[in-house]
């Protein structure tokens, strides 16, 4: 029996690493550089005054909108038409959290570009949680980039991306915090990462240690966003530089005056359900709008992924087959592990409200003027890269934003998070010409995002039969043996 099970083990090794060196395939730019483009009969969605503007033409020159007029008499030599045909013209879309994989050239770039997403903010590549933070190795912004450059890879922006999370800090303690958060933050800095994430809300530190953190950070230059601990000071953590709050979970025990902590999850969930104080939560969304403090909500993933794991219809998304089968795999089975332990009678009703909770928190967030963001968090469970900014829109109509408000968080804002509001956000004269195109009115529906036919991206055009590859490119490396074998050899590369 032991002899049997080391040849087994032998010849999954043999053929796990015959799948890793089979060659990655990678899904690339169009060829066709277009240098001059007028479109003609679209609709434009004015994302900044919420209203459409037709009977405009637009010029784009050398991928930037350089007028937009009722007629454009001189067009330049070689100028090319589209014909819009009465469909609406916006700003391609921003993610504003997203996770990326060394396969995400493979599994997650074409689908969001299919979905109408240029732009993403990944808030964790795949080295961000196991990497060794003296390891100045190339990153993989930097590779695809490079890829995209020599090879066409097709990608996104990625504006910003940190392959570091600050979950814990190996040795610290109150004795040695003054010496160690410099070297931390000094390392950071030196690995080039854009921001210090934080993802210490279990009490992992003394609340002295995280502000000590923030105040380093903000010392040598480097903002901190991240998870906002439960237990610390929301007020003084505000106060100290917290560029975004990601999750809408983040900011439920930060509304709960007197505050309690208990072992079980969701004792803690009904408690803070239980206690909210709405004189509080107004004091804490006003000081984010004084401390200019982002919020992400990430409503598809924070707490609305705890209740749709009891939704069979939900676990079978017709999304899932662009989910490499591993990961699928693992899905299915924390959603199986979740489900069963909780009671679906007395437990489910807590979750629901709790998410429930998380979206009154958003429109709450609005009402006061603090500035949201479109995120996903896609890679988590049951979250799809490009698609499920779609449905985030959606949970920020539930939120109570009105259908113009949904799509300035996934437009407008993040221009404005990355001080590029001049060439992002909005579908005006100078403005970098990343757009889509509508088959109907997002302002009337906020679900009209998904009837995307075109999307212009780096001077190139992608029509509908463009996006339905690039679909079916996901689909089929979803299913490739050599791409499972690579996932899985990455995921024993972290453990």
């Amino acid at each position: 029996m032991g002899k049997a099970m080391i040849l087994l083990f032998l010849l999954a090794c043999i053929i796990l690493f015959f799948g890793v060196m089979i060659p990655e395939e990678t899904y690339r730019q169009k060829d066709e550089v277009i240098h001059a483009l007028v479109i003609t009969n679209a609709h434009i969605v004015d994302v900044r005054e919420g209203k459409i503007i037709s009977g405009k033409q637009i010029l784009i020159q050398n991928n930037r909108i350089v007028a937009i007029d009722s007629a454009i008499n001189h067009l330049p030599a070689g100028c090319q038409t589209l014909d819009a045909h009465e469909q609406y013209i916006m700003p391609s879309l921003w993610d504003m959290h997203v996770h990326t994989l060394s396969l995400s050239p493979q599994l997650h770039f074409p689908l969001l570009l299919a979905n109408g997403v240029t732009g993403i903010r990944d808030v964790g590549d795949g080295d961000s949680w196991i990497s060794d933070i003296d390891d100045l190795s190339e990153r993989d912004k930097s590779r695809w980039e490079k890829q995209a450059a020599n090879d066409g890879l097709l990608m996104p922006k990625i504006e910003q991306a940190t392959s570091y999370h600050t979950e814990e800090i190996e040795g610290i303690s109150m004795d040695n915090y003054q010496q160690k958060v410099p070297e931390l933050v000094t390392k950071l800095k030196l690995r080039g990462e854009p921001f210090v994430k934080v993802q210490l809300e279990k009490s992992e530190i003394p609340n002295e240690i995280f502000y000590a953190l923030q105040q380093e950070a903000r010392k040598q230059g480097i903002p901190v966003l991240g998870h906002l601990p439960s237990q610390v000071d929301v007020q003084q953590v505000l106060d100290n530089g917290f560029l975004s709050i990601e999750h809408a979970w983040a900011l439920i025990p930060h509304m709960v005056n007197q505050r309690k902590t208990f072992e079980r999850d969701l004792q803690q969930k009904e408690y803070d359900l239980a206690h909210q104080d709405s004189a509080l939560a107004r004091v804490v969304l006003q000081k984010m709008v004084s401390t200019s403090t982002y919020y992400v909500p990430t409503h598809v993933s924070s707490n609305k992924k705890e209740v749709d794991a009891f939704d069979e219809a939900v676990q079978s998304n017709p999304h899932n087959q662009y989910i490499e089968s591993v990961q699928l795999f693992f899905w299915k089975t924390l959603n199986w592990l979740h489900t069963s332990g909780y009671d679906r009678e007395t437990d489910l009703p807590v979750l629901k409200n709790y998410y429930e909770r998380g979206l009154a928190i958003t429109g709450l967030a609005h009402q006061n003027g603090v500035t949201i963001l479109a995120g996903t968090d896609a890679l988590d469970r049951n979250v799809y890269h490009g698609f499920s900014i779609h449905d985030e829109l959606q949970e920020m109509v539930k939120a109570g934003l009105t259908n113009h408000e949904a799509l300035k968080t996934a437009t407008i804002h993040p221009a404005q998070y990355f001080k590029r509001s001049d060439e992002y956000g909005s579908i005006a004269e100078g403005q970098i010409a990343d757009f889509i195109l509508l088959k109907k009115n997002p302002l009337e529906d906020i679900s009209y995002t998904q009837t995307i036919s075109t999307v212009f991206y780096n001077s190139r055009l992608y029509d509908s039969d463009d996006l339905e590859d690039m679909k079916l490119f996901v689909k089929r490396q979803a299913s490739s043996f050599g791409v499972s074998c690579q996932f899985i050899w990455n995921m024993i590369k972290r453990s």
